[in-house]
């Protein structure tokens, strides 16, 4: 990826970190720069490329929901470089709270989506996705499904080799964002988009490189997108297999040609049945909303099992039962040399709700701490305690607070709402990694004038002793908790 960026000279490298991503990162290089959230991102993105600067947007899928806003905008309003969205799927997951598939936003926001289904096929889908958005004048997103770096995928020859070539034609100097395009109005950008740009889409969708149709044996076909597509032109019979090398808009003619030359067609797709689903009209098509593959993360067993069921006729049966915390080793509980043990322990020991952040506080939902109740996202859990029937409390790292918790905060003491927030401040986004983060305590000085520090470490009762006295307190409390990560001491 970092030679794919450097010969499309892509000059704004902005990134969000968070699994799957995060290992990434330094593929953008050194000039790359971490924004506060996601949207604040995509906005120095759009910046960018409004003055002739090309920029990628580096986040886990997740991240777009934040971006979404300046996303849906930006097409019609259009742009001037390139600008690629480049988002990783946590598949499974592993490292989320939900997981989600991306390519909605495709026909959400009106954009393409590339779909790699390689680790070697990325540097061309990248310099593919920069020369539509050009061409378009709209953000274009590649999202991902294999884990960066991870080497895996079997890519032809043909399409490892491609691209050097194209890329430098291709990196000539963009252009600008075109002010004429205020002299329609907003429905008239829209008719614009939609009668000039969608074709244009479905015209780059049917004839790029990145779709793949292999003949096989048999009147049973798979359609398959990114990281199963690996899978199924590895499997030990050589079944037909078309490639969808975009997600939206789909290569329709490709695929209802393939659907119409094979007696039944499984689709293989992560995590959910995008493709599948605009396919039920089809009576000969198989996959994740029939009940013969598992949503979320599949493997080749999973493909020769349904395969098999299909070929026999068989009913596949129940699906798995829901995962326990238990049955995942990975599963994490907070540290026990984390300074803020006392601070969970204290926080459980008030006996009244608790909302939790998605960061290091989210791990202590469960025993032996068991001090959160409820979380709603990263940045959340001020807003989240601000609506409890009474007075409770919000966690939150200090990473979390600057992402998007600030404007729950704001709000909380602009309606005067009655909310105890204990900042969890480590200088550090622990989560993703030990990135530093920005230090905003003289701002929150600024909004809570009467805020209290805690300096760790310091034992339960005395922590106890500062928080239950805040919690009699009407209106909204903060209180500091000053601590030092053990694992990324070096950080701060």
């Amino acid at each position: 990826m970092r030679e794919a960026l450097s010969d499309l000279k892509v000059d704004l490298r902005i990134y969000v970190p968070g699994y799957p991503i995060t290992d990434a990162i330094p593929a953008l290089g050194e000039e790359a720069s971490m924004a506060t959230n996601e949207k604040v991102a995509m906005e120095v993105a759009l910046g960018a490329s409004v003055t002739g600067r090309r920029s990628i947007v580096l986040v886990k899928h997740l991240g777009v929901n934040i971006l979404s806003d300046p996303l849906s905008i930006s097409p019609t309003h259009t742009i001037g470089a390139g600008l690629v969205v480049l988002a990783g799927e946590d598949v499974g997951p592993k490292g989320s709270q939900a997981e989600m598939d991306v390519r909605n936003y495709g026909p959400l926001c009106e954009i393409p989506v590339l779909d790699p289904w390689s680790p070697d096929l990325l540097g061309q889908a990248l310099s593919e996705a920069f020369d539509l958005s050009e061409r378009i004048g709209s953000p274009a997103m590649v999202r991902t499904t294999f884990e960066f770096g991870d080497g895996s995928g079997s890519s032809s020859p043909a399409f490892a080799e491609t691209g050097k070539e194209e890329r430098s034609e291709k990196a000539s100097r963009p252009g600008t964002f075109d002010r004429s395009i205020w002299n329609l109005t907003a429905k008239g950008r829209h008719q614009r988009y939609r009668g000039e740009v969608l074709p244009l889409l479905t015209s780059a969708s049917a004839s790029t490189t990145l779709n793949l149709q292999r003949d096989g044996e048999g009147d049973l076909g798979i359609i398959a997108s990114g990281r199963p597509a690996s899978l199924a032109l590895n499997l030990e019979k050589r079944y037909p297999v078309l490639v969808a090398g975009y997600s939206h808009p789909l290569p329709g003619d490709a695929i209802r040609e393939f659907i119409r030359g094979h007696e039944k067609v499984l689709v293989v797709e992560e995590p959910t049945p995008f493709i599948e689903a605009r396919l039920q009209i089809c009576k000969n098509v198989f996959g994740k909303m029939t009940g013969h593959l598992p949503w979320g993360r599949m493997e080749a067993e999973d493909l020769n099992k349904a395969l098999e069921l299909i070929e026999s006729g068989a009913d596949p049966g129940p699906g798995p039962a829901p995962q326990r915390f238990l049955d995942r080793p990975a599963s994490k509980n907070i540290c026990d040399d984390c300074p803020y043990r006392p601070v969970y322990e204290a926080v459980r020991d008030l006996g009244v709700p608790v909302a939790g952040d998605a960061g290091c506080s989210i791990r202590a939902v469960r025993p032996p701490l068991k001090a959160v109740d409820v979380v709603y996202g990263l940045g959340s859990s001020v807003g989240v305690a601000s609506g409890f029937g009474r007075k409770g409390v919000a966690l939150i790292g200090d990473y979390a607070l600057a992402h998007s918790g600030l404007l729950g905060l704001i709000d909380a003491v602009n309606k005067n709402r009655d909310v105890l927030v204990v900042l969890l401040n480590n200088g550090v986004a622990a989560m993703t990694g030990g990135q530093p983060v920005p230090d905003i305590t003289s701002i929150l000085e600024r909004i809570v004038l009467d805020l209290q520090t805690i300096d760790l470490p310091k034992d339960r009762e005395s922590i106890m002793e500062v928080l239950a006295e805040e919690l009699k307190r009407p209106g909204v409390s903060l209180v500091v908790a000053r601590g030092i990560c053990p694992r990324y001491v070096s950080a701060t």
